[in-house]
């Protein structure tokens, strides 16, 4: 009788996690040099080839690409997921039998509102209202558009932001916008100028 071979054994790959499972990066404001650059270009100095230096280049367009996945459509998870961190914040969070439903109608009116409002500092917008006319509005749950009316300045701030990175960084000539950021293990020098902020930016370009 010949012999059996056994059959080989083949693992399965592992399936990707589903999408409620990848954690959503919370939006970062950009590095002090960042914004000292993008606030000289908003005030109409020049600037030069000294004054947006290659790792600047790069920092900016890691600050765009991070501003778009931020103004990304909120998904109805996320914004679940944020109300419920606010329930932890308030008195009247909803029941388990209205929770879901007040989540639904929350995103119905708020779903305009891009991911990257959805972050602590809205909560803490939300939590930190003064009382209105002695009724402690911050430590309620909100109503939809009452939670609008909060994180709409959020998702303005961030548009704004966008659309100055955009300009600023489709301003810069090729020879600019082309610079190779140095590597990150390259070992920078004791004595290497530190990046110019808004103040040493005005002092050194001539005023429009």
């Amino acid at each position: 009788m010949p012999a059996v071979t056994p059959a080989t054994s083949r693992t399965r790959p592992s399936p990707p996690p589903p999408a409620h499972a990848v954690p959503v990066t919370p939006y970062a404001a950009p590095p002090p040099a960042v914004r000292a650059i993008l606030a000289a270009h908003a005030d109409g100095i020049p600037l030069t080839r000294q004054d947006v230096p290659p790792d600047l280049v790069a920092a900016l367009h890691h600050h765009a690409q991070t501003l778009h996945t931020a103004l990304q459509p909120v998904t109805e998870l996320h914004a679940a997921a944020w109300l419920k961190k606010l329930g932890r914040l308030v008195t009247n969070p909803p029941g388990a039998g209205q929770a879901a439903s007040q989540c639904r109608a929350i995103f119905e009116v708020c779903g305009d509102i891009p991911t990257g409002a959805w972050g602590p500092e809205g909560r803490l917008a939300w939590t930190r209202q003064p009382p209105r006319d002695g009724y402690p509005v911050g430590a309620r749950w909100p109503s939809p558009n009452e939670l609008r009316t909060i994180l709409l300045p959020f998702a303005n701030a961030l548009r704004r932001d966008a659309a100055a990175s955009r300009t600023l960084l489709a301003s810069l000539p090729p020879s600019l916008r082309v610079q190779t950021a140095p590597s990150h293990h390259a070992v920078r020098p004791a004595d290497a100028p530190p990046l110019p902020d808004r103040h040493a930016l005005s002092a050194a370009s001539p005023s429009p």
